[in-house]
């Protein structure tokens, strides 16, 4: 059997989701953020609050992210408050409780992030909130697969 140097090149993709975004009649919005290669292995994922996400009128005083994939929301990180406090470097994946076999891409695939408020996030056109940025950041490796 042959060794084969897989060497280390941890690779990183960011999003940066404004409150702008978020303008559903709704408590949820889903974001795509970037699709990832097959052969995609997810190894981290941070969720860093570079802004709070506020209301001031329309009575939202929560605002939860959590990042994963299609069938498996949660798969990276759980919710990770984005509303209160001060800018904040966020959530690690392996803050998930449960290791999820969603982290192995098989086929490309879109990383998406689930933000809940407590309160309708907007009326379909615009948003409610007057403030808030996160930036969410994968770190994975990318693996050959035969035919990709």
């Amino acid at each position: 059997m042959a060794q084969s140097a897989v060497g280390s090149n941890l690779l990183r993709q960011d999003a940066v989701v404004s409150y702008t975004a978020l303008i559903e009649a709704a408590t949820g919005s889903t974001q795509t953020l970037f699709a990832l290669p097959a052969g995609s292995i997810v190894q981290d994922c941070f969720v860093d609050t570079v802004i709070p996400f506020a209301d001031t009128e329309a009575g939202i005083t929560s605002v939860t992210v959590k990042v994963g994939v299609s069938g498996s929301t949660g798969a990276f990180t759980a919710n990770v408050n984005v509303f209160t406090g001060t800018a904040t470097a966020g959530s690690r994946a392996s803050d998930v409780p449960a290791t999820s076999t969603k982290r192995v891409f098989s086929a490309a695939g879109n990383v998406i992030a689930t933000f809940t408020g407590d309160a309708n996030l907007g009326n379909g056109s615009a948003t409610a909130l007057v403030a808030g940025v996160c930036r969410i950041s994968v770190l994975y490796y990318a693996m050959p697969i035969a035919g990709a």
